[in-house]
């Protein structure tokens, strides 16, 4: 399915390059609108602004026209500050004009939980469309384009000129966050953006839309997000696909982990939140980074911007405090990560460096030598360590220390990162220089750990997923297809046993009511919402109680998914024989997997749910046997 087209891409890139603003519902109070015009005028020469208010003749020193079509010139984007229910009017004013985009700052949609509001706003949304003067919003606060200087937003901030240009582009449904904690935040630990853009209530445009539009910026390299809900999940696992070959970590805090959360996202933005398992899965699936929290997303969205792919595994760290080594290495060990011992060559440097004080280990504890010029070369030391992949310098920051970490990071394509573990607030330290130089900080080991654990698990991801690829399914045979027209036809929910059967036999599953011996498990689907067909996967039987967890993956799957699905129940050890039990035929069980899942796609919308409870797993060589299934139609085929 072709989700983007040319045009509406274009109108993203008027959005997020404009050369001429409108600001309709400009004002000289500094409200929504009065900001939203003030915010544009720090652009300066590089954009024409055009005030829009029939009550002014003249604000903020420039001519103020009486509507859009009184304009000089088309504007590559028009801001809406006006009354909801001026909104569409505007719009199609804009449109008369020849806009090229539009950014509705205005509220009072589908967010008010009303129906007359909610369907104003899908009646914006389709003039939008209609017109081709796409939109963002309503109820957001605009969007920046850091790297060129442009803030369209009605953001009550005045610190634009303190924020670093990167190459983290972050999209965000709250555009109060946006240009709250992830603008304020971002400052502090001098990470920098290419863009910033809200999409609110994302009648139009929403924020898969915009990630589509930044996998082409040169200028970015990561992509941060904030969601609340997804109107279109599968829109966003396609362009979770295009970013793995693109090279470009989507890390992203979604909401709805809990029953508050997700009510307080539909109070918002009135975004559905989805089932969060199986967006866990769907994010996992397709090498989405989720985190928790606004500095979680900011240090790891750094960390893979400005990092490169670990070369090896391992990681050297260094600190002027044993207590600060310790609990460094216990973060680490916690996520899995490995601190390699030391080869006796460098381990011999180091000590003769360190004259019979501290520890010569992985963590190394190089006590005051952190603040003498040695430091630079025990860094160098361990970073040259063949199984050391990136260096961690934990200390207080000084200007001397931070210049030798900087030095030596520039001679290396391996990772550095800092831990400061001094006082942000204090005298004037090295953090700075660090910051510039795109070294990411870190402010505790926890956070450190996890990110580096992100990382990892990023790069070792999208290089297998390049290699296997992403599931796909293929057409349906005649003797499908014939099926699929029979099951149209049933008119009830449930099918009997014969239908059961020879719908699984289509598919290649085995339907035997008898099976020698073998090991019960499960296989479940069931249509997500949002996601479409979600595989389910688990122990049966007697298994059941000792491995209760279960695994999930959004259909289709590939072989190496459904591999990834039995690796991950612990109950599935059973299966490669143990106690005198028989191996299994893991094999089969991995074949079904897939076949169940094309089976799901290949009958969307004809199908809502298969419970196979049990699957025989025969032993190895002898396949797999449904015992009982039990399927149910959709009651809107």
């Amino acid at each position: 399915m072709e989700y983007w087209t040319e045009r509406q891409l274009s109108s993203i890139d008027k959005m997020l390059n404009p050369r001429s603003i409108a600001v309709v519902g400009a004002t000289e109070r500094m409200q929504y609108g009065g900001r939203f015009l003030r915010s544009v005028l720090t652009a300066g020469d590089q954009v024409s602004v055009y005030p829009v208010n029939p009550r002014y003749d003249e604000l903020m020193g420039l001519q103020c026209y009486p509507s859009v079509t009184d304009l000089p010139e088309s504007p590559d984007l028009v801001g809406i500050i006006v009354p909801y229910h001026r909104v569409i009017p505007v719009l199609t004013e804009s449109a008369e004009k020849g806009a090229g985009s539009a950014i509705v700052i205005s509220a009072g949609f589908a967010e008010r939980a009303e129906e007359d509001r909610r369907l104003l706003q899908v009646d914006l949304g389709n003039v939008a469309r209609e017109t081709g003067v796409r939109i963002s919003g309503p109820n957001c606060l605009g969007l920046a384009n850091v790297k060129s200087g442009i803030w369209a937003c009605s953001s009550s901030s005045s610190v634009f000129e303190k924020l670093n240009t990167g190459n983290i582009g972050l999209v965000c449904q709250s555009g109060a966050s946006a240009f709250g904690p992830f603008l304020s935040r971002a400052i502090s630990r001098g990470i920098g953006y290419s863009y910033i853009i809200s999409t609110g209530n994302e009648a139009d445009l929403e924020a898969s839309d915009f990630a589509r539009y930044l996998l082409d910026d040169d200028d970015t390299k990561v992509i941060a997000m904030f969601v609340e809900g997804f109107k279109d999940a599968r829109k966003f696992l396609e362009v979770c696909r295009l970013a793995a070959e693109k090279g470009k970590p989507i890390v992203l805090i979604k909401i709805g982990r809990s029953g508050l959360g997700a009510r307080a996202a539909q109070a918002h933005t009135a975004s559905l939140t989805g089932e969060d398992a199986a967006y866990n899965a769907a994010f996992k699936q397709h090498g989405v980074t989720r985190v928790s929290d606004w500095d979680q997303l900011l240090e790891v969205s750094q960390m893979l911007a400005d990092s490169p792919a670990p070369s090896e595994p391992g990681i050297a760290v260094i600190s002027h405090s044993g207590g600060v080594c310790s609990l460094t290495a216990d973060a680490f060990g916690h996520e899995g990560l490995d601190l390699p011992e030391l080869s006796d060559e460098s381990r011999d440097t180091i000590n003769e460096i360190l004259a019979g004080f501290g520890w010569a280990g992985n963590p190394a504890d190089i006590t005051g030598h952190a603040s003498r010029d040695t430091v630079e070369l025990i860094m160098e030391t361990l970073i040259s360590e063949p199984k050391v992949g990136a260096l961690v310098v934990a200390s207080s920051a000084s200007n001397e220390q931070s210049e030798h970490v900087v030095d030596v990071a520039g001679r290396h394509d391996k990772a550095v990162a800092y831990l400061h573990t001094g006082n942000e607030l204090g005298e004037p330290t090295g953090l700075d220089t660090l910051k510039s130089a795109g070294i990411p900080v870190f402010f505790s080991p926890e956070n450190l750990a996890s990110a580096f654990r992100k990382l990892h698990d990023y790069h070792n991801w999208r290089e297998r997923r390049l290699n296997i690829g992403f599931g796909a399914t293929t057409a349906m045979s005649d003797a499908q297809q014939s099926i699929a027209d029979d099951l149209r036809a049933v008119g009830r929910t449930k099918l009997s046993e014969c239908e059961r059967k020879r719908l699984l036999a289509a598919w290649g599953v085995a339907t035997e009511e008898s099976a020698t011996s073998g090991t019960e498990v499960v296989i479940g689907v069931k249509r997500d919402d949002q996601l479409g067909p979600v595989l389910m996967y688990g122990m049966g039987g007697i298994f059941a109680e000792m491995a209760a967890e279960v695994t999930l993956r959004v259909c289709p799957i590939s072989k190496q998914d459904a591999q990834d699905m039995v690796n991950e129940v612990a109950g599935s050890r059973i299966l490669i024989g143990s106690n005198g039990r028989p191996k299994a035929d893991v094999d089969s069980l991995i074949n079904t997997l897939v076949r169940v899942s094309e089976l799901a796609v290949n009958l969307e919308g004809i199908i809502d749910e298969i419970n196979i409870n049990p699957l025989i797993v025969l032993p190895r060589g002898q396949g797999v046997k449904v015992l009982e299934a039990v399927i149910t139609l959709s009651h809107q085929q």
